[in-house]
């Protein structure tokens, strides 16, 4: 799979994500008061979500996906070629050597001159997102590693024997199985919780109340519990995957703020009015202290004042209520609206950017140049060459090429010395695509072939079901195995599963001559 194909699943599911984004920051402003923060939190991590699922990747595991459908093209005359491929796939016909010895017209691409190539324009739009992407993570990642190797490094085991067991007691409480390790640092003057694998809560060295501390750490510990961290780990991946779109962001800022308010709901749930207050004087102090340091991502908030203000109306006007089961499913529904809705919205996208249908063109345009291509030389006589569409390491591509040079030199040789009747018309001929099956750089292809009664077609064209097995090889789809009829296989290929020597064209001219009686 190449850059271009991966960033064109990018832009399919940021499109998908955004209109997710878009439909929860409505509903979370229409039903704000109904909703508790934990909920929220939940809705635009879905909504974050949304932006890293191939959609059509999981319909595809549940269903098989035949991309076209009972599409036909009717190849009539030698001059369709030209006009159906495309132009990297049409043919520029080359007479290299004009002799019966096995001299052929070589099918070169053609070359289309022009100033401005969509293709490579996309490339280099990938590249640019990988390398953005590239930048921004490595980016977060070394600000993070320089902050932890310096946190460690000042940090030392907690001494603080009632912070140990009141988090002893917090984990038993809330049935945390885990251990989380417990360090102290002169660095900070708040509580953090830093580490995914091995979970590390830094406590300050100074001395602080003991009820502030408990508060705190309690609101850290709910984020451990949550494994809130791991959550912003990979909304920091999916911000560098979707850099350059802004809904992102807001989604992102939205989460980190959910989060918070949604712990802080969690410390203050069993709190009367002086305990809230209580805690918003410590979170307040807190978030000062925090404002200079690093220490503000341990509440998420770097001098946001609007953030802070919010968060204090919230711990003040806070009242444990549950939610109705009406409510309830009435959520569910609109949840899971959005999501179908960003679904339908992502393989709208998919297919408004056309990738899988650039890819069904070229493996069309490679089955009819590779017939097409063995009926001119049939027709012109002079075997043309027809190994761009075939994986020559395949015995019956070999064998292929090998049936059409004899073909194409007994009917130049018959024709030279009028021992019969030699057809030269092109007699046209349907294919019907019932199936194209794409899986990554593999594809099948079904076609139905379709000819006149009683008129002279060549052996190579086998009438009715054509089983194509396609492999993309260095950006181009080659033929890897062709399944048709098994009596017109063992009259034109003879076999498929050993190798046809090169013809020998003296011998095949005494073969003729013997066929028509000359000696």
């Amino acid at each position: 799979m190449n850059i271009e194909v991966i960033f064109k699943w990018i832009l399919v599911m940021t499109v998908g994500g955004s209109i997710a984004v878009l439909i929860f920051a409505i509903l979370s402003k229409i039903f704000k008061e109904h909703l508790s923060a934990r909920a929220r939190y939940y809705i635009w991590m879905i909504g974050l979500f949304c932006f890293t699922i191939p959609w059509n990747v999981l319909i595809k595991f549940c269903k098989k996906d035949s991309r076209v459908l009972n599409q036909s093209i009717i190849l009539g005359n030698s001059s369709h070629m030209t006009s159906k491929l495309n132009n990297n796939n049409a043919l520029n016909l080359q007479l290299t050597e004009n002799t019966a010895q096995g001299g052929a017209l070589i099918a070169l691409p053609y070359k289309n001159i022009s100033y401005f190539n969509p293709e490579k324009f996309v490339e280099f739009i990938g590249y640019v997102w990988l390398v953005g992407a590239i930048v921004f993570f490595a980016w977060f990642l070394i600000r993070y590693i320089w902050f932890k190797v310096i946190l460690i490094r000042s940090s030392r085991k907690c001494s603080n024997e009632y912070c140990r067991r009141m988090i002893e007691r917090y984990c038993n409480l809330r049935k945390i199985p885990k251990k989380i390790k417990i360090l102290e640092s002169d660095i900070i003057q708040t509580p953090m919780l830093i580490g995914i694998i091995t979970p590390i809560l830094v406590i300050p060295t100074k001395d602080k109340v003991r009820e502030d501390l408990r508060l705190i750490i309690r609101h850290e510990l709910v984020h451990f519990k949550r494994k809130d961290v791991l959550v912003k780990w990979l909304s920091k991946l999916i911000n560098a995957l979707h850099w350059f779109n802004p809904l992102v962001y807001f989604a992102i800022l939205k989460l980190n703020r959910e989060c918070e308010y949604s712990c802080d709901e969690e410390v203050i749930r069993k709190l009367k009015k002086n305990g809230k207050r209580r805690y918003a004087e410590v979170l307040y102090n807190a978030i000062l202290l925090s404002m200079s340091s690093a220490a503000g991502v341990g509440f998420g908030v770097k001098n946001k004042k609007e953030s802070i203000a919010e968060r204090f109306r919230l711990i003040m006007s806070f009242e444990s209520r549950k939610m109705s089961k009406g409510a309830k499913v009435f959520v569910v529904v609109l949840v899971s609206t959005t999501i179908f809705l960003s679904a339908f919205v992502q393989i709208w996208a998919k297919d408004i950017l056309s990738f899988d249908s650039d890819e069904i063109d070229a493996i069309k345009s490679t089955i009819e140049g590779f017939y097409e291509t063995q009926y001119k030389a049939y027709l012109q006589m002079e075997y043309i060459d027809i190994t761009p569409y075939l994986d020559m390491s395949k015995i019956q591509n070999h064998n292929k090429v090998v049936a059409l040079k004899m073909l194409v030199f007994r009917r130049k040789y018959t024709d030279e010395k009028k021992y019969c009747y030699v057809e030269k018309r092109h007699f046209p001929y349907e294919l019907h695509y019932k199936g194209i099956e794409l899986d990554g750089n593999k594809a099948k292809v079904v076609i139905d072939l379709e000819i006149k009664l009683k008129e002279a077609y060549p052996s190579f064209i086998s009438y009715g079901d054509n089983i194509f097995e396609l492999e993309k090889q260095d950006g181009k789809w080659k033929i890897t195995k062709h399944i048709y009829d098994k009596w017109a296989l063992m009259f034109y290929e003879f076999s498929t599963d050993q190798k046809l020597p090169e013809p020998d064209y003296e011998q095949i001219k005494k073969q003729i001559d013997r066929d028509f009686g000359i000696k």
